[in-house]
């Protein structure tokens, strides 16, 4: 009989679980046959835990329910997962996730044992995104791109000429705990100015909600429930120039950031996903600007723009990281 494998993408906020079958789409990937979101629970949080054991209890229910009404039950051959932060593939081990308070936590064997024993893979939760942008999204076809997501933090993924980078201690595309100058607002990573506490989803709704308490003079101030970069991106489409120029500015500095990236590594694309990203151009125009006058005018400039999978790219990206282990690690 056949067998499901599952995706599982979990953010700081919530985590997207998906149910593949194991028929090809022809480009290397599963069939996705069914999704849910639930909500990441932390509830030790901002306490550091080894033991996330009330999340990994509500994920297990969540992956065997959803297996069920797929027609799977009891019929799971492995499951692979996009773990926000500092990640051992090869041992199965988060090593620290700032937004999550995780501290090397044995996530593989922890997820194996509730699940009878299924091989349980996983890795950086923006390498897996990217992955699957690369190989179903807008990264197909290139060999060498930056993912980037914008959610409850930031991060970027790196692949070069077809491999995903992960650098010496797992740590590479954490460009989010890189710092900003003449800035000082706490992050959870337990530094202050981190690039994070302002171009993620958490600080564009930070600095949205600071503007507001300053008196600043936008259609914000109206909101009866705390601001969220959604609500950001909606003033900008009402023509709110305080929030276009908040988008603005974010972009500008994020783009100053990727600059070293882009001159280091000569990508060809850069695909920006996440909660933020629904901004589109608001975000993405400042970002091409930075590029176009500081990049070389003789050279190919890489191209800037969404994922095109939605929150499914890293259901894709886990679901082949599980099922082809041995082009990925």
């Amino acid at each position: 009989m056949k067998q499901a494998v599952i995706g599982v993408d979990i953010g700081g906020t919530n985590t997207v679980i998906g149910v593949f079958d194991e028929a090809s789409n022809g480009n290397g990937t599963s069939r996705l046959l069914t999704k849910r979101t639930i909500p990441t629970l932390k509830p030790d949080f901002p306490n550091k835990t080894s033991h996330p054991a009330i999340f990994f209890d509500a994920l297990t229910r969540a992956i065997e329910q959803l297996a069920e009404e797929a027609g799977y039950a009891g019929r799971i051959s492995k499951v692979g997962a996009g773990v926000p932060g500092r990640v051992d593939p090869i041992q199965g081990m988060a090593l620290g996730a700032s937004n999550l308070g995780w501290v090397n936590v044995p996530f593989s064997d922890e997820m194996s044992r509730r699940l009878g024993g299924t091989p349980v893979y996983i890795d950086n939760d923006v390498r897996i995104y990217t992955l699957g942008e690369a190989i179903a999204g807008a990264g197909r076809g290139f060999a060498n791109l930056i993912g980037l997501t914008l959610g409850t933090g930031i991060a970027a993924s790196l692949f070069v000429d077809g491999r995903m980078v992960r650098g010496s201690s797992f740590y590479a595309g954490e460009i989010g705990h890189d710092t900003v100058a003449g800035e000082h607002s706490p992050c959870n990573c337990g530094k202050r100015g981190c690039l994070e506490t302002i171009a993620s989803a958490s600080g564009i709704a930070r600095l949205a909600k600071e503007a507001v308490a300053s008196g600043k003079d936008t259609c914000l101030r109206d909101l009866e429930q705390p601001i969220t970069s959604y609500d950001v991106y909606q003033a900008c489409l009402k023509g709110d120039s305080f929030a276009q120029q908040l988008f603005r500015d974010v972009g500008t500095t994020l783009a100053h950031k990727l600059m070293t990236a882009i001159f280091l590594l000569n990508p060809e694309v850069i695909i920006i996903g996440g909660g933020a990203a629904s901004a589109g151009e608001f975000l993405l125009a400042p970002i091409r600007e930075t590029i176009e006058a500081q990049y070389p005018a003789l050279l190919k400039r890489p191209q800037v723009c969404l994922g095109e999978l939605g929150d499914s790219a890293g259901l894709i990206g886990a679901a082949a990281f599980a099922t082809r282990q041995s082009e990925f690690i």
